[in-house]
């Protein structure tokens, strides 16, 4: 994730790009260039040995996407920065790729591939990364709480199967950012937290919405997005890792369809976010493979089966951001603070 970046209130109703990139940067002189130059409103330490970060943002009027890869590192907001800020926004990131870990405020966490997490930047955060490819953007307090009166959402993790709309929204709007015009770009930004507020919706209707997992179901989540492309992943291996029976593992599944029904769900929207991806166009076979199916074929009637539709249709959802020349990437928090 990275801090909520606005352009120049001036700009209000115009289109602008901007790009950042280590890749000029000493591989020992990157985090710290990343934290200077992006980070505000969150902090970060612990980077990965060779990390780098590349991050795309499309601005339309205030309201801007990111597209963002890092690599795997621990990234915090602590009460005295939102005493020191006052940024007042959420957080809204699409996993395209790697996981999330931590804590929110007390309470614990984990999405990977194809899930969105909501972060408030009113509170407190702990999350630990690896590597990443993310899509995300930042919604004012007032805008989300018009169409989700009274919901808890910092920490809250959307599975693609109630983000759908919203994934499909935001990698629609990067790939189409090159023909929008200036008119359209408050309809777009109303459109994604109307679209939010849906899938929020949609969320409500579960029974156990507002209800936290319990700790060792998140540690077996965890443990699964970390493991899912391992061709031995199984409830076995997973009962082992944990220190847990089958029976335990078992039951605490059973909300979520059944463990070995969980991994294989979790393939396939894992393989939907590769099918997004924004820059990577991989053969549909090389990821139906890599994420455990045994033929092309084989993945393509789980997939439509799982969503509605083919893979080589979804492809065409995928945002076209070609290679621009890097950019300075200024730091347009004042909009964002009312400063």
């Amino acid at each position: 994730m990275i801090e909520p970046l606005s352009p120049p209130a001036e700009s209000v109703f115009r289109l602008g790009r901007s790009n950042f990139s280590t890749r000029s940067v000493p591989p020992e002189a990157r985090h710290d260039y990343y934290r200077r130059e992006v980070l505000v409103a969150l902090d970060a330490r612990d980077p990965e040995p060779g990390f780098s970060a590349n991050i795309t943002a499309l601005r339309l009027g205030p309201h801007a996407f990111y597209v963002t890869e890092t690599g795997g590192q621990t990234m915090f907001r602590t009460p005295e920065m939102i005493a020191a800020d006052g940024l007042d926004h959420y957080i809204v990131q699409f996993n395209i790729a790697g996981s999330h870990t931590g804590d929110f405020d007390g309470v614990p966490f984990a999405f990977g591939p194809g899930e969105v997490g909501i972060c408030d930047l009113s509170r407190p955060m702990l999350l630990n990364s690896t590597a990443v490819k993310v899509l995300s953007t930042f919604l004012p307090r007032a805008a989300v709480q018009a169409v989700a009166p009274g919901v808890e959402l910092h920490g809250m993790v959307l599975d693609g199967n109630r983000a759908g709309l919203l994934i499909e929204h935001l990698t629609a709007v990067t790939r189409w950012f090159p023909q929008l015009l200036p008119e359209t770009l408050p309809g777009i930004t109303r459109a994604t937290t109307e679209l939010l507020g849906a899938c929020l919706a949609m969320e409500a209707g579960r029974a156990d919405f507002g209800v936290r997992e319990s700790p060792v179901l998140l540690r077996a989540r965890s443990y699964v997005e970390h493991n899912l492309l391992e061709p031995s992943l199984n409830p076995a291996k997973i009962s082992e890792a944990l220190g847990v029976s089958r029976s335990t593992l078992y039951r605490l599944f059973e909300p979520l369809g059944g463990v070995t029904a969980y991994i294989w769900d979790r393939r396939l929207h894992l393989a939907r976010a590769a099918l997004l991806d924004p820059k990577r166009a991989r053969r549909i076979s090389e990821i139906a493979f890599q994420c455990g199916f045994s033929s092309e074929a084989h993945f393509s009637r789980s997939f439509r089966k799982a969503f509605n539709i083919r893979p080589s249709d979804l492809r065409s959802l995928q945002p076209a951001l070609g290679d621009e020349p890097e950019t300075p990437f200024a730091k347009w928090t004042e909009a964002a603070t009312g400063g």
